[in-house]
């Protein structure tokens, strides 16, 4: 064969090898990056995210709180991920009471159990410890989900189940939280048939932290933007429809995805 064939037909595989690792990427849903919703499947193989973002939650009187959040992940193995996060909040001494912390560390590993094919979606199984690290933490709290993914031609579905057991809870706490996620993402085509923007929904049903307190449900959407190979811009809008009087009516994100 030819050289300059043999250039061409390499510079046609890489070019191809790298919109679908950037593809990848941008489709890598990782909670609260921007929504609840997250996919069963870890970042790629020695690949390293960074994130970083803003939120601002309103609530009824004056309650309002913001604050910056962070994460990294890590492809430690083939199928495995690895991942740290932090998120900051005004006003943590009232939030703690509603589960929110302020400043705890997390840590987590997420495997996957089952790659997505024709017969099965992709299965995968996450574990993390949060670590009161933070302003009036009280315990150290374990975190455990199951996580479904299954792709169609121009959308795809997610299913996330998820415990939490708080190490240390006030009488009116509850010490197991049960929360339930379903999920759709898909592909906005933008100029010259791009693929720039995906679009985010989901509706989660979780435990109130409060025991007399009603079932919060919550509704949400946002978008992930690819501004460079490997950057992502990403942000959501989501509002709590039931719960208490002082619920986040209205919450706000954004922020930056960097893969290294």
């Amino acid at each position: 064969m030819p050289a300059n064939v043999k250039a061409a037909l390499l510079a046609v595989f890489l070019c191809l090898a790298a919109r679908a690792v950037h593809a990848q990427f941008l489709s890598d849903l990782e909670p609260e990056r921007p929504l609840t919703v997250e996919d069963a499947r870890p970042v790629s193989f020695r690949a390293l995210s960074g994130s970083a973002d803003w939120t601002y939650t309103l609530r009824k009187g004056s309650l309002n709180d913001y604050g910056p959040g962070f994460s990294l992940l890590y492809g430690a193995a083939r199928g495995f991920e690895a991942g740290a996060a932090l998120r900051y909040v005004t006003r943590p001494e009232r939030n703690a009471t509603r589960g929110i912390a302020s400043g705890d560390l997390t840590l987590h590993a997420l495997y996957q159990i089952v790659d997505e094919s024709a017969a099965l979606p992709a299965l995968a199984f996450r574990a993390g410890v949060e670590f009161p690290t933070g302003l009036d933490s009280k315990g150290t709290n374990l975190l455990l989900a199951a996580l479904a993914t299954r792709s169609f031609d121009s959308f795809r579905l997610h299913a996330n189940l998820r415990y939490s057991r708080l190490g240390d809870a006030n009488p009116e706490e509850r010490r197991d939280r049960f929360e339930g996620v379903l999920g759709t993402d898909w592909v906005m085509p933008g100029r010259r048939g791009l693929t720039d923007t995906l679009l985010i929904a989901d509706a989660a049903v979780r435990s109130n932290p409060v025991i007399a307190a009603r079932t919060i449900l919550l509704l949400e959407g946002g978008f992930r933007h690819r501004l460079g190979p490997q950057t992502f811009l990403f942000a959501g809008a989501g509002s709590e429809i039931t719960g208490q009087p002082d619920r986040a009516r209205l919450r706000l994100r954004v922020g930056l995805t960097h893969v290294y």
